[in-house]
């Protein structure tokens, strides 16, 4: 049933996002009228040439593989879509599968390209998809460089507006303010009234990127099949009450915020981040991968604490591994449940031992960290959670441990029958009311992890960790925010970063803490 909703959501936003829009610039390029309205009806009526085995594939293209390849139109409710970063990163570590997803990526694109004016072909010459993917291909085939270097200047273009639109609302206010000898006060207010201004412009431009984008894409398309450049038509610049009466209510609104924030400067953008790091698999890339070695080399560099992944040996011991087999890490192509502990022991992760669940409870508590133990694989189940529970309880450390899992069966068990416990979800894919599932912990992976999902974690009583924050613009987003930690395989970097937004002035404080809203 998802699945043909999802399927009907799609063609619906392609109908209402994508050919509306085509058809409205085709009446724009032409100098033709172009009501909303009609572009709408335009746009619905030729989705129906799309209800065919070729339509399904081109609409999903442009809703889930134009946002990832970075080729073709897209449509506003997938754009933001991207790889998951726990997929991604092992894409990056595993050469097989980086070459494999990098000839993907590639083909992917260049389909996508030699299609780019399929939808125009469908909307606006009234072709069939075969045909308009035909028709597309030659045109793409004829004009590539010259559509390769439209687009370039194009890029360029709103790339500068943008940043000029940014600067003038970051740098204007304050400067005037700083020129008149305004006292610092009143130089702050502006500001947070520069900054709110230019994230709202930002946003506006952004806007308006994607029509001027299919505009200019069109107006490509047109010149193509009429073999000569079409130009815009001009038409002299009007400038309406209405227009100015919304500036003036924005920039009204920007300063009554900036007011109200500016009394509570420290509290709503602190010069500090609060936010705790996880090292991901016992030290991330401090150290080996799930060791002791890794766990110890985190905890030097003050991680607060460590995520494991524990499985069951083939008699019945735990060990801490995160593939299905030990062939990634040792060489070895053998699962843990075909394995003794004995033959386990043998093996090497880069020098150190492959850990045991005790092993890592004993570091745990020798450093200090909060054990963060994943039910993993095959054998994750009931027994492995009452084992998981009663080992940590043997050595003293139910209370600094935290037992996760991807299957939530395991953790309402969990909840049911150990409430002293503290459990944590590890919420990929899910929908519902996740905030109010039954657990302690929270793990949004970061692209689920909005400013709304954290605030309805927090409002459920939980407490919130997203995973796996790896790049540096990532991990300086989600320390300013208001999630309570982050899993990281980078904890230096996560440090050197913290470290850095310790130092910033007011205006990156403002920024950074308005943009982790966002």
């Amino acid at each position: 049933m998802l699945l043909v909703l999802g399927l009907a959501t799609l063609y619906a936003y392609v109908a209402l996002d994508l050919n509306a829009q085509v058809a409205h610039a085709g009446h724009v390029v032409r100098g033709e009228p172009a009501p909303v309205m009609r572009s709408i009806i335009e746009g619905a009526q030729a989705i129906r040439r799309f209800a065919c085995p070729q339509g399904v594939l081109v609409v999903l293209y442009e809703a889930l593989l134009a946002p990832i390849v970075g080729v073709g139109m897209g449509i506003s409710l997938t754009e933001g879509l991207r790889i998951p970063t726990f997929v991604s990163s092992v894409i990056q570590t595993t050469p097989t599968y980086l070459v494999a997803y990098t000839t993907v990526t590639v083909a992917f694109g260049l389909l996508g390209l030699l299609g780019i004016f399929c939808i125009h072909g469908v909307v606006l010459s009234g072709e069939s998809v075969s045909e308009a993917r035909a028709h597309s291909a030659a045109l793409m085939r004829a004009h590539w460089k010259d559509y390769l270097l439209q687009n370039l200047l194009f890029g360029l273009c709103m790339a500068l507006a943008s940043a000029a639109v940014m600067l003038l609302a970051l740098a204007l206010p304050r400067a005037a303010a700083h020129g008149l000898g305004c006292a610092p006060e009143t130089l702050r207010l502006w500001t947070i009234f520069g900054c709110m201004a230019g994230i709202a412009l930002g946003a506006v431009v952004g806007l308006l990127a994607t029509p001027f984008a299919i505009i200019r894409l069109t107006q490509l398309y047109v010149g193509y099949l009429e073999g000569e450049r079409r130009d815009l038509p001009v038409r002299p610049p009007r400038v309406s009450r209405l227009a100015v009466a919304g500036v003036a209510v924005a920039l009204a609104g920007c300063m009554a915020m900036a007011l109200v924030c500016n009394s509570y400067f420290d509290e709503l953008f602190p010069a500090t981040v609060g936010v705790r790091t996880i090292a991901h698999r016992g030290g991330g890339s401090e150290g080996p991968e799930n060791t002791v070695g890794g766990l110890r080399a985190a905890a030097r560099l003050g991680a607060w604490g460590s995520e494991i992944d524990i499985q069951r040996t083939a008699d019945g011991a735990y060990v801490v591994n995160h593939d299905d087999s030990f062939e990634r890490t040792t060489g070895d192509a053998r699962t843990p449940g075909e394995m003794t502990l004995a033959e386990v022991r043998e093996l090497r992760v880069d020098g150190e031992p492959v850990a045991t669940y005790e092993d890592m409870l004993d570091a745990a508590r020798e450093t200090g960290v909060v054990l963060f133990v994943e039910l993993k694989g095959v054998s994750a189940d009931r027994q492995m959670a009452d084992d998981a529970v009663r080992i940590a309880r043997e050595r003293g450390m139910l209370d600094t441990c935290v037992f996760i899992s991807l299957d939530y069966r395991l953790v309402d068990y969990l909840e049911g029958a150990y409430p002293e416990a503290q459990t944590g979800f590890l919420a990929w894919a899910s929908y519902g009311d996740t905030a109010a599932l039954n657990c302690d912990y929270l793990a949004l992976e970061e692209l689920s992890s909005t400013s709304d999902a954290i605030d309805a974690v927090h409002a459920q009583g939980k407490q919130i960790f997203v995973w796996t924050v790896n790049d540096r613009e990532t991990q300086r987003r989600f320390l300013c925010s208001e999630a309570d930690a982050i899993i990281t395989d980078e904890v230096a970097q996560a440090n050197e970063v913290a470290a850095e937004l310790g130092t910033r002035g007011d205006v990156e404080r403002v920024m950074d803490s308005l943009l982790a809203q966002m």
